[in-house]
């Protein structure tokens, strides 16, 4: 009937006819939709976009693998699914929340039952995660939901992986004595008896508690008059020394005060990028307290090599500059250039057998005759930072002549594409040709293979302070080691700005610590390395590209970020964010951004 109507009409009515047909089909075999919304994936990822688990019955498995992290502040997961079966019959669908850690996380709770129907009408249902406080770690969740997705006899199973993060809180004693444990979740119930020793066994810690608070009170009260005591002797000593002492801080204080009120009301209100989420990062906490420049023993370069022990380092690897014969050049600035050149080998009875072995590659660093004595010194400097290191990931120096003769020389192994920045620049304008057109997948694996060398550096106690994409290397099979920045600053200008105070950073490659305070530490790596990471995924783009370098740090403060860029997951994005967290100690470690790298590298791969 249907079909003898749509014919007596025109093709036009036939099309619509046909389209509405269509529609029909598919609400009735497209069947869900299971999502979680711009506002849910903003609160937890800094991203204003839909994450869709299900779309019109068809399962994303990629997002699925995808284990998200829950932070600390968090309690409360919303998703939003609908039915779009045109009933009857019902889609059916039964949950399940398992918890591998109970003592640090209770089970979660849910506002929709256990089992039931989907609803046809668009709906929000939330889980509640509640944790202990007995314990600081990290609790795995898989929210497992059997649907009928395509049939009431095939069910579909959905399991949706989080890690929600818990932290120690001594007063859950406190609250556990005076709350019912039976009316904290539904379905788990105590017994009778394991309630009573519950009770007895908290009354007896809060028994021994209270003396032990008490006897700290005591000796509080004795150490802070002793305390008391020796700040008097000392004042009545010192007093005119001290009070002169005193009112200088005073003084410098006001006026550092006085220059921070400045620079928070240059705050910029607007920024040169209107799109969504060049903002969307203001939900990362400001105003937390300093942390020292270094963790434990790690040093940084300078404290490693004293500027006059240069010269003596290199000496021990020292080579013949008749050894070395120079080629094409690889790259120029004004006073640096990079050589592709080649190390003769020698006699083994001098050299002892088979040391050098035969001629070999070797990429070349040098200054010209132009550079001042104080930029040669840097680049000596800067050069040493690989020597002696040993691993697949890093650029170590291999030589150096210093003979005096002429302008120093610096040796390192030759690599078939060498500057990854280069690279990846002429890969973004098909200048390499189509054996490199980089796939998401291979640029992961050269970021996991970033993180290993930052790793083995930090487990050095090294902190590079540069990490980037034009301090690394790379070769014809996509190997990735990390280089010092000696003549980067020469090579690569436009990455570095100098902010008055007569010394050229990579300014927007640094943390908000590192721009204000100076302070370097294995966090700030991390930070650079999401930088790092954006550069990937934009194949050589010049990160915060409108931002003049003065208003970096109060453009940071403020909370803004890159945008995400182009054809970039938002998985992959998400990693980005994490590492440009305010406050270093809440950015991620380098084996978490490992750990998640290889999720992600894996997951790319199913599908390829």
């Amino acid at each position: 009937m249907y079909c003898g109507a749509l014919c007596k009409m025109g093709p036009v009515y036939h099309l619509f006819g046909f389209l509405a047909l269509l529609g029909i089909i598919a609400r009735a075999y497209g069947n869900l939709n299971l999502y979680m919304d711009a506002n849910e994936t903003f609160r937890l990822l800094g991203i204003t976009a839909e994450l869709y688990y299900v779309r019109t019955g068809i399962i994303n498995n990629y997002a699925l693998s995808f284990n998200l992290p829950i932070p600390v502040k968090i309690n409360t997961l919303y998703f939003t699914w609908q039915s779009l079966r045109i009933p009857p019959p019902d889609m059916y669908y039964s949950m399940k929340i398992t918890v591998d850690n109970p003592r640090a996380l209770r089970q979660p709770a849910t506002n929709i039952d256990s089992e039931g129907t989907v609803p046809n009408t668009l709906s929000v249902f939330k889980i509640d995660f509640q944790c202990t406080g007995m314990l600081s770690t990290e609790v795995n969740v898989n929210i497992q939901m059997n649907i009928s997705i395509f049939s009431a006899s095939n069910l579909t199973v959905l399991n949706f992986k989080r890690r929600k993060m818990c932290l120690k809180d001594d007063s859950h004693l406190f609250r556990e004595l005076s709350t019912p444990q039976p009316n904290l979740y539904r379905g788990q119930n105590l017994s009778n008896n394991f309630q009573q020793e519950t009770k007895q066994q908290l009354s007896s810690t809060l028994g021994t508690s209270t003396h032990v608070f008490y006897i700290a009170i005591g000796c509080a009260c004795a150490f802070i008059l002793l305390i008391a005591l020796a700040v008097a002797v000392y004042y009545l000593n010192t007093q005119k020394t001290g009070s002169r002492a005193y009112a200088e801080k005073i003084s410098d204080t006001s006026s550092s005060q006085a220059l921070t009120q400045q620079t928070q009301s240059f705050l910029r209100a607007d920024t040169p990028s209107k799109s969504i989420t060049s903002s969307s990062f203001r939900n990362f906490p400001r105003g937390i307290s300093p942390i020292p420049q270094l963790r434990g023993s790690e040093l940084t370069l300078q404290e490693m090599i004293k500027p006059q022990d240069v010269k003596s380092v290199l000496a021990e690897i020292a080579i013949e500059r008749s050894r070395i014969s120079l080629s094409d050049v690889l790259m120029e600035g004004t006073f640096g250039r990079i050589y592709r050149g080649t190390l003769l080998s020698e006699d083994s009875s001098q050299y002892g057998e088979n040391e050098f072995g035969a001629d070999q590659e070797i990429v070349v660093k040098t200054v010209t005759d132009q550079a001042r004595m104080d930029q040669v010194q840097l680049f000596l400097f800067e050069s040493c930072m690989m020597k002696g290191l040993v691993h697949q990931n890093i650029f170590p120096i291999i030589g150096a002549t210093v003979d005096g003769l002429g302008q120093p020389l610096t040796i390192y192994p030759y690599t078939s594409e060498g500057n990854l920045k280069k690279f990846i620049q002429q890969c973004r304008t098909s200048e390499c040709g189509s054996h490199y057109a980089l796939s998401t997948q291979q640029l992961v694996y050269i970021a996991i293979q970033i993180v290993r060398g930052i790793q083995f550096l930090h487990r050095k106690k090294i902190i590079h302070k540069d990490i980037s994409t034009r301090n690394c290397v790379i070769d014809s099979d996509l190997s990735i080691r990390i280089t010092d920045n000696a003549l980067s600053r020469d090579l690569f200008p436009g990455d570095y700005d100098c902010l008055g105070d007569n010394e050229n950073r990579p300014v927007k490659w640094l943390a908000v610590e590192a721009i204000v305070e100076r302070r370097y530490s294995t966090a700030s790596d991390v930070w650079a390395f999401g930088v790092t990471l954006w550069e990937l995924m934009t194949m050589g783009q010049q990160p915060y590209g409108d931002i003049d370098p003065f208003e970096m740090a109060a453009y940071l403060q403020e909370g803004y970020r890159i945008a995400q860029p182009m054809n970039c997951p938002d998985e992959l994005f998400a990693v980005m964010a994490c590492c440009w967290a305010t406050n270093p100690d809440e950015r991620p470690k380098f084996s978490q951004l490992l750990a998640c790298l290889h999720d992600f590298y894996t997951a790319l791969g199913r599908y390829i």
